[in-house]
């Protein structure tokens, strides 16, 4: 494809191209741009701290929408990169959907931008979902390829952002996406609580994605840096054009060139990725539930943790819209197949190992380049995204000497929106750092506490003062549950266990719950371990598991030892808890608290909290370790290749961390550390299922070694 011509299909990129070439033959003309208005424009207005709502709302997805008729522009630009990982000669080009208040454009201010890099947004791949099998050609392919300079445009004029505004096609954002029908760019009214009160919005998906150019790449530098593309333009120091064809140079002349990044999961990735080059502009990041290191996503201490070692992949193949050679989504292209061929293989061959390609993910490597502050936010109950990703998080911008904020509530993979926070809607303690970082609002926001906790106990929120400064201590197990001086483990009865459980249903036809399968292992899969606490004892921190293994089977890789932490009163006794439901997207249930003025015709916004459910156990952390990678600590690059060969038989010492987290146990209640095997709520097993990893193997565990070490804050909540 080198040197070919980029083609277009779409019917409603075709109708931007057509609209954009009307403003080249306006300005070929010599027609000014669109005066400011004459009466006297709105601007940003703050009170308490906070930006009020002084833009009137305007809904994106109105049939009849026009910009004539908005305080709101909208409209898309396509940012230029530097590569051309697409290899048609040309830089690629990066779609960019704009949301600003209409006084900025006009001059009236100068307005600070949101910015949503979720490469979900712009739309995805749902076909045979997850499932990137069926696209992958397998013809090796060499990533240097991707790193070619791509040809830069020369900009055959400028226009305005009122004449783009003007000129704007709503089939920009309206459409739908091929093949799941799902309305284009998703998350596009999450920020219209922001947008009435002065600030721009804009949302990405990067290359590779639908209406963008280039390659989707998963974790790779050059994703990355696309999206860094994004905040150049947005400080003046980067080119984009108002459609991929005609060369129209816009600027974001209403920009104040303070920018701050948001997202949830992959969108709360980005925004990480992109802190660690420490590109101008760049004020704030506030990832919701977002990964600092591919590595310690898609593994743990050694093991993969899905069915096979090859995720990016995946990933990469669900967003890459781009790709394909046809309005269906039909025929993809021949290159990126082999690409998707080609991750998928070096993802196989680390089976679970920290090696080139996964430290090339790893964006806590070099942190010395940050210069921005960060609210980090994440679930507690989050089992996708671990909450070892916020931590390495918080210990990146503490290594960079920048401001952090971390706040862990009780919900699983998801972000805070319209939550009640201690009374507060959610939404105003973003308007309030937000406001600082982005305005320079003086509102004392930098000098909330470190740390914002969500109790499981009443859900209400507690502050301390640190994080990673942990005391930690040991308490003994029941010797009369695990008398034994060693504990035996056989993962061939999870065979039949495993999969029997995930596909069985309680006494109301509901789906059995992860939280209470550790508890009903067979005698021989476990071993398990049972400690009285003191009343209402909290676990702030990364709890160890210290142990010495052995196993009769050290010619085998991958060998999955999981360590689950289980609350529970006596396993029949019900109590309450915050559970996440399967059919909510393994969400927790929210219920309605109150409403609150989101302003301008937005009207009431729902104020809603988190609602527990009745349980016999609560899963309250977990971790899984691989038995070959045994001395090794916290850190994902610890876990490379060993050359040293393992001995059967031959017991070796072991630290399994557990995911960080904040728990406090009720009086009469019990935790309950259990160790098995493979665990078929991570890895997926089903009876049939196709794994690279064993599935019959054994281990010993040495108890008189035996130690948990439970973290608590060195200084209690405040």
């Amino acid at each position: 494809m080198t040197g070919t011509k980029k083609t277009y299909r779409n019917t409603h990129a075709r109708r931007r191209a057509v609209t954009c070439l009307l403003l080249c033959l306006c300005l070929a003309a010599g027609i000014a741009p669109a005066a400011p208005a004459a009466e006297k424009a709105r601007t940003p207005v703050f009170e308490d701290g906070m930006a009020q709502a002084v833009f009137t709302w305007s809904n994106l997805r109105s049939e009849d929408y026009s910009n004539e008729d908005s305080e709101i522009l909208r409209f898309c630009v396509y940012v230029e990169t530097d590569y051309d990982t697409d290899m048609d000669s040309m830089a690629d080009l990066v779609e960019v959907f704009v949301q600003v208040p209409r006084a900025a454009a006009e001059g009236a201010y100068r307005a600070a931008t949101i910015y949503d890099p979720t490469p979900y947004g712009s739309g995805t791949v749902d076909e045979e979902e997850m499932n990137s099998t069926f696209r992958m050609n397998p013809v090796p392919f060499d990533y240097k390829r991707l790193y070619q300079p791509g040809e830069k445009r020369n900009p055959n004029g400028v226009v305005t952002t009122l004449d783009v505004a003007e000129a704007a096609d709503p089939d920009s954002w309206n459409y739908k996406v091929p093949i799941s029908g799902k309305d284009g760019y998703a998350y596009a009214s999450q920020y219209d609580y922001f947008l009435v009160r002065g600030f721009a919005v804009v949302e990405a998906g990067g290359i590779g994605t639908y209406h963008s150019e280039g390659f989707e790449l998963c974790g790779f530098d050059l994703e990355r840096d696309a999206h860094k593309c994004v905040v150049e333009w947005l400080t003046g120091n980067r080119v984009a054009f108002t459609d991929p064809y005609n060369n129209i140079e816009i600027k974001a002349e209403w920009s104040n060139g303070n920018v701050a990044m948001t997202g949830c999961s992959y969108g709360g990735t980005i925004p990480f990725e992109v802190a660690v080059t420490g590109v101008k502009g760049l004020k704030t990041i506030i990832p919701f539930a977002g990964i600092a290191s591919w590595y310690d996503y898609s593994n743990s201490q050694g093991i993969p943790r899905f069915m096979t070692a090859a995720y990016v992949n995946e990933l990469a193949s669900y967003n890459s819209g781009a790709a394909y050679q046809d309005d269906d989504w039909t025929v993809i292209n021949d290159d990126y197949a082999s690409l998707l061929w080609q991750l998928a293989q070096d993802q196989l061959g680390s089976n679970g190992n920290y090696n080139a390609f996964w430290e090339a993910m790893d964006y806590t490597r070099d942190v010395s380049r940050i210069n921005c502050s960060a609210l980090i936010v994440h679930g507690l109950n989050d089992l996708n995204v671990f909450t070892k990703q916020s931590d390495l998080m918080v210990r990146a911008f503490e290594k960079a000497g920048m401001p952090w904020k971390l706040v862990l509530h009780q919900d699983g993979h998801n972000d805070l929106k319209n939550r009640s926070v201690n009374g507060e809607l959610w939404e105003e303690i973003l308007n309030r750092w937000l406001s600082h970082y982005l305005y320079g609002e003086e509102n004392g926001i930098e000098n909330m506490f470190p740390v914002t906790v969500q109790s499981n106990v009443d859900g209400s929120y507690l502050t301390y003062e640190s994080w990673g400064d942990f005391a930690a201590d040991t308490f003994a197990y029941d010797k009369t549950v695990n008398p034994d001086a060693v504990s035996h483990v056989d993962a061939a009865g999870l065979r039949e266990h495993g999969p029997s459980y995930m596909k069985g249903k309680d006494d109301f036809g509901r789906k059995l719950l992860q939280d209470n399968y550790y508890l009903t292992l067979p005698e021989g899969t476990c071993a398990t371990y049972i400690f009285e606490l003191p009343d209402n004892y909290t676990m702030y921190g990364i709890p160890e598991v210290h142990l010495r293994m052995a196993t009769p089977d050290a010619d085998k890789d991958a060998m999955m030892v999981t360590a689950a932490l289980v609350d529970t009163i006596d396993g029949k006794t019900p109590f309450k808890a915050f559970l996440t439901k399967e059919r909510l997207q393994n969400t927790v249930p929210v219920k309605t608290v109150g409403m609150g003025d989101s302003g301008r015709m937005l009207g009431q916004t729902p104020m809603k909290t988190l609602v527990q459910s009745n349980t016999t156990a609560k899963l309250v952390t977990l971790g899984f370790a691989d038995l070959r990678d045994y001395g090794r600590g916290y850190e994902g690059r610890e876990y490379t290749a060993s050359a040293e060969k393992m001995t059967a038989g031959e017991y070796h010492d072991y630290t399994i961390y557990l995911q960080p987290t904040v728990y406090t146990f009720a009086p009469g209640h019990k935790a309950v550390l259990v160790i098995t095997a493979w665990d078929p709520f991570i890895e997926g097993y089903d009876g049939d299922g196709e794994t690279d990893k064993p599935r019959e193997y054994s281990f010993d565990i040495d108890n008189a070694s035996f130690e948990f070490r439970i973290p608590r804050s060195a200084k209690p909540p405040v």
